[in-house]
């Protein structure tokens, strides 16, 4: 999370809004103040010892890590604020979709058991048919060895009843070993949840759905690769997802051409160019140059 925070830093959040947690971790954040978040060890362990990002600017996409999403500074809280701030919100959808889970394999258990209780019925039914039919015992037991010579594995160690570890559930999720990240907002804005046993991110769409988990660090490297090519552009006020690619060749429009709409694609393509024109993502960005070009190019588009 340092890693890809540091990273927004480099193109478009201000580096003064990063916050590193001191030796020994936030010393707001102890097992006390945060009883009433009902979390499990590790996670008050982890929230201890996040970098954060100042929340000063947020709902305006300037430390936003994603759209319309500001991350949850927990540096800040005392113990009141724990209490009165309701954190668990984000955690709603989630809460939804391990009932759904829950239930799904309630219906999948009792559909199982009722297939055991058939099969046994059939098996009973065979038996005695099998135990009424004369046949000779030793032809019977030739044609039973070959039988297992020939359906058997071959792999040394093989046992019928052993089953591959897949390790834990991957759909098992305690909502005690959940942090929320950031907070999202408005429609589309992206909640963003930790498993900490897992280290998985659970990415919630506010008024959509809820994305399944993805490992943190594929999740932030993803992120990182959709920022570096631009397929995500970071403006004040918004955060533009599938950007299309574009021809960097010609000047790059100052102001935005009054006849076009507020939200016009066309706007966004010039926003990527304007981010390449001033180096980005090579190492001589000029950052600072680029984010004052794009915001006087956003507001010549949007007219405040």
């Amino acid at each position: 999370m340092n890693d890809y925070y540091t990273f927004l830093t480099t193109l478009y959040i201000p580096s003064s809004a990063l916050k590193h947690p001191p030796p020994g971790g936030w010393p707001n954040i102890t097992a006390d103040a945060t009883k009433s978040l009902d979390k499990s060890p590790v996670v008050i362990e982890v929230m201890k010892h996040l970098p954060y990002i100042d929340e000063a600017e947020s709902g305006e996409m300037i430390t936003n890590i994603h759209y319309k999403s500001d991350v949850v500074d927990y540096s800040t809280y005392k113990e009141e604020d724990f209490k009165r701030y309701d954190v668990s919100y984000g955690e709603d959808g989630l809460k939804v979709c391990i009932e759904e889970m829950e239930e799904r394999r309630r219906e999948e258990e009792e559909a199982e058991e009722e297939e055991e209780e058939e099969e046994d019925e059939n098996n009973n039914t065979i038996e005695d048919e099998e135990n009424n039919t004369n046949e000779d015992p030793e032809d019977s037991e030739d044609e039973d060895t070959n039988s297992d010579n020939e359906d058997a594995p071959h792999d040394e160690g093989y046992s019928s009843d052993e089953e591959e570890d897949y390790g834990d559930d991957p759909d098992s999720v305690d909502i005690k070993d959940i942090l929320l990240l950031s907070m999202g907002y408005e429609s589309g804005g992206r909640i963003l949840l930790l498993d900490v046993h897992k280290g998985t991110i659970h990415e919630d769409i506010v008024r959509c759905n809820l994305v399944s988990g993805v490992w943190i660090e594929d999740f932030f490297d993803d992120m990182k690769d959709k920022l570096r090519r631009l397929d995500c552009v970071p403006v004040r006020g918004e955060f533009y997802e599938g950007v299309p690619e574009v021809e960097d060749e010609g000047p790059v429009p100052e102001t935005a051409d009054p006849s076009m709409e507020e939200h016009d694609e066309e706007h966004v393509k010039v926003y990527k160019r304007i981010y390449r024109r001033f180096g980005w993502p090579g190492e001589g960005y000029r950052k600072d140059e680029a984010l004052e070009a794009v915001e006087k190019y956003r507001v010549s588009a949007w007219g405040y």
